[in-house]
């Protein structure tokens, strides 16, 4: 009996190891396509070339999604539709700083607006401008101080933090809610730093978030916030200039992109991949998040080349409106509810197409120990840990009826040089990462319909 248990056990063992040898053998298979096919690098060139700017509402943003939509139809996807919904917009045609010394001509500034600033009047705003490093030093100051001024936040990024997304969480509040801060204390215009580790002369927008009172409110550069900061210590009372032109849209029409393939076994569990392909419109976007788009669409193609005969249906969707509203997130959730339908695991890359890092995972801890063993087969690929973490802003409405949630990561040191400023281009794009990147997305969603979570 005993050696009966032992021969049992050894051949158990055996077929264990068998079955490991054997599912790293079909990584290599996903692997060795993913790094040969260049299907996803042209997809994110034409974006980026044709369709820049690509913030909800804009011409160029229903461009991108018709593109996607046509190579997915080309790609063989069961079903390829989009979701239309509707939600406010905004419109930024134009901004300009300028500091205005009383020992010398006016220098223009390198700005954005951020969105969704209101317009200035055609003459703009000029003011004195009161230097804070924090919204709380806005209250310390009061009214009193405050009031008819421009509120110039500088509080300089924190180059400790060595993941740069920790650092970006740090110093984001000022642009998030530092001119809402200033309106409330009298402010009629409000810049801010942009929020970024880098020196050199882009400005990054982003969103702001307003009550009822809206001031106008733009980004300039690093470099221009150091000369704005020196100049006010040699002339304490000097003015700026503010222009912007923009519009907000009560509401427009738009739309999520959606396509999938159909499982085989379980075709009504659905296993979400997400990405957002509007971009603000002073960028083209490259890795925020057209690098996203691709690598997360590549998936459809690789499962059908390599003829994966999938258990639960695997269904891409290219969210619009992550950038200013985050409406697509919330509009995709709605069509859930309505459709009754099982969303069995939802995943996001949001994080730009840099070198692959890790998986994080927004679900029980069960859920998070089951994926986590996956980590062996992608660890050769650069995947050094699949841990607790980090779901995603366009699938995080999902968390409303307990999907779990993913999110791939990358090396994220350079990612904020580029993030919501011109400097995203499409020759900030390597290939050879972008490739790692869709083998690893498409690997572990393999890992995951194969295996399940449970």
């Amino acid at each position: 009996m005993k050696y009966r248990y032992i021969f049992v056990l050894l051949v158990l063992m055996t077929n264990l190891v068998s079955a490991q040898e054997d599912e790293s053998v079909f990584i290599k298979k996903i692997f060795d396509n993913a790094l040969t096919n260049q299907q996803a690098y042209h997809n994110l060139e034409y974006l980026c070339t044709n369709a820049p700017g690509r913030l909800l509402g804009t011409e160029n943003s229903l461009a991108a999604l018709e593109y996607m939509k046509q190579y997915f139809e080309k790609t063989g996807a069961d079903s390829v539709f989009l979701q239309e919904f509707r939600t406010p917009a905004w419109k930024c045609d134009s901004s300009s700083v300028f500091i205005l010394p009383a020992s010398g001509k006016a220098i223009r500034l390198h700005s954005d607006a951020l969105g969704p600033s209101p317009s200035t009047p055609a003459e703009g705003i000029m003011a004195e401008v009161i230097e804070v490093k924090s919204l709380a030093e806005v209250e310390k100051l009061g009214k009193e101080v405050i009031s008819g001024k421009i509120v110039f936040f500088n509080r300089k990024w924190d180059p400790t933090f060595v993941r740069t997304f920790e650092g970006y969480g740090d110093a984001v509040d000022q642009r998030a809610h530092g001119p809402e801060k200033a309106a409330e204390y009298g402010a009629i215009a409000a810049i801010v730093r942009s929020v970024t580790n880098s020196q050199d002369y882009f400005p990054h927008t982003g969103s702001t978030r307003f009550n009822d009172q809206k001031i106008p409110a733009i980004a300039i550069s690093t470099l221009d916030a150091d000369l704005l900061s020196e100049t006010l210590i040699q002339e304490p009372k000097t003015r700026v200039n503010v222009f912007v032109k923009a519009e907000d849209i009560p509401e427009t029409t738009t739309f999520n992109l959606i396509a999938e393939i159909k499982g085989n076994e379980k075709p009504e569990e659905i296993i979400v991949i997400g990405s957002h392909i509007d971009a603000w419109f002073n960028t083209a976007g490259a890795h925020d998040d057209g690098a996203g788009v691709v690598m997360t669409s590549d998936v459809l193609r690789l499962f059908r080349e390599l003829n994966i005969k999938n258990k639960r249906t695997i269904r891409i969707v290219i969210y619009m409106d992550e950038e200013l509203y985050q409406s697509g997130g919330k509009a995709y959730l709605n069509y859930v509810k309505e459709k009754a339908e099982k969303q069995y695991l939802a995943l996001e890359s949001d994080g730009g197409a840099f070198t692959p890092s890790m998986f994080t995972v927004d679900a029980q801890i069960q859920v998070v120990e089951r994926i986590s063993r996956f980590q062996k087969y992608l660890e050769p690929y650069g995947i050094d840990k699949i841990k607790a973490g980090w779901g995603g802003v366009d699938i995080g409405p999902l968390k409303e009826i307990n999907v779990p949630l993913m999110s791939y990561g990358t090396d994220s040191q350079r990612y904020f040089d580029m993030h919501h400023s011109a400097n995203d281009t499409f020759d900030k794009i390597n290939l050879r990462e972008l490739q790692l990147g869709i083998g690893c997305i498409t690997s572990i969603i393999y890992l995951i319909d194969k295996y399940g979570i449970e």
